[in-house]
């Protein structure tokens, strides 16, 4: 990520004095990327000169992910089971010291950078960490939505978008497709596992950050999540490199895992103008999303 300035250093330095009395904030710096969520670093000197970073993530008027609460409670869940993320330190829904909740966690140290050239083994690594999430036990977690149907989203989507290019017809093949509804055994989902949530040191994930969409249901999701965003990036061959590796992992449907490909690439169309990208990048995006729609629909 990278950083940026902004004017909340005194709402910082108020949840800094009342949650960590202790402590120095000597420094607080935005990290941007994130769209629903303003995230800091704070450098923090404890009482006994010991130097560490948080993360302050403040869920502002525009998240749309789970509450501080909820995001806390993952967290935490997940933490404990030996998960890679990030410890989470305290959540504050109170209003008090200011407008919007927040989570305060460990700073997990790190890149996000995806080098071209060692591409093949760290798409293999991001699925066997993917694959890892999958297995975790539901038993400890807080409740989490459920993820089982792509169906009725999509043809609400679908409907929107009528008489817009091939979305008609798409539509019809989508509603005449028999049973969507997922019935093999639920697993965690991550819900946007793509290359900036992934904290690398060396050709190990350490951390994967910013579970606010995290739910229960079919992995084929977060498989299809991870392709698209792998396309957009790296093309069309990243995007099939991560559903092989993946299969070394569990057995895909071809066909099931097509119909979340056209979820998620609907779901990235109709709100991809929200997430403030450079135009360039939101044309190139634009341009594989559609890519992937209609060769996810040739599927059916």
């Amino acid at each position: 990520m990278q950083t940026g300035r902004d004017n909340r250093q005194e709402e910082i330095a108020r949840i800094v004095g009342h949650h960590l009395p202790k402590a120095e904030l000597r420094g607080a710096e935005r990290l941007t990327g994130g769209v629903s969520a303003d995230v800091y670093r704070l450098d923090i000197c404890g009482a006994d000169g010991r130097e560490e970073a948080l993360v302050l993530r403040l869920h502002g008027p525009t998240h749309g992910g789970h509450d501080a609460s909820l995001e806390f409670a993952l967290l935490d869940s997940l933490h404990t089971a030996g998960a890679p993320v990030a410890k989470p330190i305290l959540a504050d829904t109170s209003g008090t010291l200011c407008p919007h909740p927040f989570v305060l966690t460990t700073f997990a140290a790190g890149t996000t950078a995806l080098p071209e050239e060692h591409l093949a083994s760290r798409v293999a690594a991001m699925a066997q960490t993917l694959a890892d999430l999958h297995a975790l036990p539901l038993s400890n977690l807080p409740d989490l939505p459920a993820r089982l149907d792509p169906r009725p989203e999509l043809l609400r989507w679908l409907e929107d978008e009528s008489g817009q290019g091939p979305a008609d017809a798409y539509r019809k093949t989508i509603a005449a497709l028999g049973e969507t509804r997922f019935n093999g055994t639920p697993t965690l989902l991550h819900g946007d596992f793509w290359p900036e949530n992934i904290i690398w040191q060396g050709n190990k994930i350490t951390a994967v950050l910013d579970w606010e969409d995290a739910a229960i249901g079919d992995p084929l999701s977060d498989i299809a999540c991870t392709c698209l965003e792998l396309r957009y990036i790296f093309g069309k061959p990243a995007m099939r490199a991560f559903e092989a590796a993946s299969a070394t992992h569990r057995q895909i449907d071809p066909q099931r895992l097509a119909l979340w490909l056209a979820y998620v690439s609907m779901a990235a169309l109709r709100h991809m103008g929200d997430w403030r990208l450079p135009a360039e990048r939101e044309s190139r995006m634009r341009r594989e999303a559609t890519a992937t729609l209609r060769e996810a629909m040739s599927c059916f």
